[in-house]
């Protein structure tokens, strides 16, 4: 069911984390001590975060991971892309590993926290998402649960965190539409369902199958119309990858598994409506939306 408001614990996210310049002192130090739960020595459990140049979001979305209960050992790294922000200064602040990586590009970073990760079970997240308090449970137990079926990959659901001036009702529409035009599409799609900000995978598998190895990785921001952009993603190929080596993947429809991610990309896509049209086309019809993607 999508939510037509934001939830209580991202409106508080929300409001400590909105600058990262006026958070107290206090607070980083609460922050910090919740951050000593993913120093594990034999984690089962990989969070992996790529970020560049997002000083103003990702301390945000450390904190919402701070948050998560969970009764196993967990690891959480950040691979900051060559950030030429604050970004590297605000992970040292409030006590967060980070590896740079100097491939430019969305795949590389990933595939260097892949590498560097050492749980059984990795899970990808972005550094603009916020995740709800028992979002690293419910996605693990619905790995862990399911192997044993040939599932080696799962991902969640989401939601849009409006930005000044966009409608929040106007974005659960969409969500609504989408999850029921996704619904009816043909299995044999299900990786292009799969987002970055919210799946995972089995490590061996994923390293096997050489996941995030991508001939042109995508930059963060992937801006229509540049010379750097390209269509296919390497969220969507990991999973295609894993699917064509026989193994399943699993939708995890849960209101515990619902990330909030932010809406910049609609905004790029020139707004909500132009933003709608142009995700439901990628649904529809994959190769129209390549087309006019690369067109523009």
């Amino acid at each position: 069911m999508t939510d037509f408001r934001l939830p209580v614990w991202l409106k508080e996210l929300k409001d400590k984390y909105a600058d990262y310049k006026a958070i107290t002192e206090k607070d980083i130090a609460d922050l910090r001590t919740k951050l000593k739960k993913f120093n594990g020595e034999s984690p089962l459990v990989s969070i992996v975060i790529p970020a560049w140049n997002e000083e103003e979001n990702i301390a945000k979305t450390i904190a919402s991971l701070a948050n998560n209960e969970f009764d196993f050992q967990c690891e959480l790294l950040v691979v900051n892309n060559n950030s030429t922000d604050n970004t590297r200064q605000v992970l040292d602040n409030i006590g967060v590993r980070s590896v740079l990586e100097t491939t430019q590009g969305i795949a590389p970073a990933r595939r260097r926290g892949l590498l560097e990760a050492r749980g059984r079970y990795h899970l990808c997240c972005d550094s603009d998402t916020a995740y709800p308090p028992a979002w690293i449970k419910t996605m693990t137990e619905a790995l862990k649960q399911n192997e044993e079926k040939g599932v080696a990959c799962i991902y969640g659901s989401y939601s849009f965190i409006p930005s000044d001036g966009q409608s929040r009702f106007a974005m659960a529409l969409y969500e609504t539409g989408t999850a029921f035009v996704r619904a009816l599409k043909p299995k044999k799609n299900e990786a292009r369902m799969v987002m970055g900000f919210s799946f995972g995978f089995i490590k061996e598998i994923g390293l096997r199958e050489n996941g995030f190895i991508m001939e042109k990785p995508r930059k963060f921001r992937n801006e229509a119309g540049s010379a750097d952009f390209v269509t296919n993603s390497e969220d969507g190929m990991m999973a295609s990858a894993i699917k064509k080596a026989g193994y399943r993947l699993f939708y995890v429809n849960s209101r515990k598994s619902r990330v909030w991610t932010s809406d910049r990309r609609i905004m790029m896509d020139g707004g909500l409506l132009t933003g709608i049209k142009l995700r439901l086309l990628k649904i529809v019809n994959r190769k129209k939306y390549d087309s006019i993607m690369k067109s523009r």
